[in-house]
């Protein structure tokens, strides 16, 4: 294999801390904030998952993101920010204000919601017309409604059109991210500017699960730094898929992981010759694909036949029978984690 510390392509030589799931270094135990302690800050968490072990199995692979990658490739769609390389995954690049906005149009663009206050506001009228005068509640109630479909209609086409062809409005790079040349993990904290960077060994994965504004219960992929309690969110899913999320987190330590190969994804397939480890990876045919395999992908195929069979390995996959290494790095994390 290649050396990494030697390699010609393309400035992606690997430092010294980037990680490898090899040869992880002995780190220093976990403090232990007791039960109490541990229960209520970690409330919501639900599992902590195994660390530098892989079922090889990705996330980043849907239907919707290969379409999105192949229209990008043929110049179809814009996108704002760094892209996501064989050096770093950029993260947290929406402006705060823009996370508002975007939380207010997705809630109010779901067709879901639009039909639950478009019952309310037909229930509000039924109990209107019982109580006050029928045209004084059908003014209000109507006011009320075509406000709401106003809205729905807005939030859902010309709002989404707009976001779609000049996505560099709500885009703020402050440097956050994943990195793989440097092993390091880069996100924002608190409202503004405010960036906390530590080493991905520090890092602790847990699935918490959450409670939509809209009723609903998700699950999340959150980073818990071990030794500062600071944690980012990775990535959520609706609850009943879980363990899609065991597949982000399996792909992303990949990433991370510069003794092994790039993710075989949309979002990487055109930085593989430059990253050293997966340059030398394909080089043996390894890779068993072609180079320009997911821009010459049948959608039609992938969406009918071969995402479908992708899923099924993943909720099949024993995920609980990978190994933990991380325990062989922390002395006490079994006992002094979060759950």
């Amino acid at each position: 294999m290649t050396d990494p510390e030697k390699s010609e392509h393309s400035g992606a030589s690997y430092s010294e801390t980037a990680y490898r799931s090899d040869a992880l270094p002995r780190q220093a135990p976990l403090s232990d904030p007791g039960g109490f302690a541990r229960t209520l800050e970690g409330l919501n968490f639900v599992e902590r998952l195994p660390t530098g072990s892989y079922a090889g199995l990705d996330g980043d692979v849907s239907p919707d993101v290969v379409k999105h990658f192949q229209d990008r490739a043929q110049g179809e769609m814009n996108l704002a920010g760094p892209p996501w390389d064989h050096k770093g995954k950029p993260a947290n690049l929406i402006k705060t204000r823009w996370e508002i906005i975007l939380m207010f149009a997705g809630t109010l663009g779901d067709r879901f919601v639009f039909g639950f206050f478009s019952f309310a506001c037909l229930g509000s009228f039924l109990i209107g017309i019982c109580v006050a005068d029928f045209f004084i509640t059908l003014k209000l109630i109507s006011i009320l409604f075509f406000g709401l479909v106003i809205l729905h209609i807005t939030f859902r086409y010309p709002f989404m059109w707009l976001l779609e062809r000049y996505p560099e409005i709500m885009v703020r790079d402050l440097g956050c991210g994943f990195f793989r040349t440097t092993g390091k993990i880069k996100f924002r904290t608190y409202w503004g500017k405010e960036t906390f960077e530590a080493p991905f060994i520090e890092f602790d994965p847990y699935i918490a699960y959450h409670v939509q504004p809209n009723g609903p219960v998700s699950y999340k992929l959150v980073l818990r730094h071990r030794y500062r309690g600071r944690q980012t969110e990775v990535a959520t899913v609706p609850q009943g898929r879980k363990t899609e999320l065991y597949a982000v987190w399996d792909q992303l330590q990949r990433y991370m992981d510069v003794s092994q190969p790039l993710p075989d994804i949309p979002a990487l397939e055109a930085y593989r010759s430059l990253d050293p480890t997966t340059a030398a990876y394909d080089a043996a045919g390894k890779r068993g694909r072609p180079a320009d395999y997911w821009v010459t992908l049948d959608l039609d195929w992938w969406k009918r036949e071969g995402y479908p069979e992708h899923m099924t390995k993943i909720a099949e996959f024993p995920w609980d029978s990978l190994e933990d290494k991380m325990e062989q790095s922390v002395p006490n994390l079994r006992e002094a984690a979060m759950v």
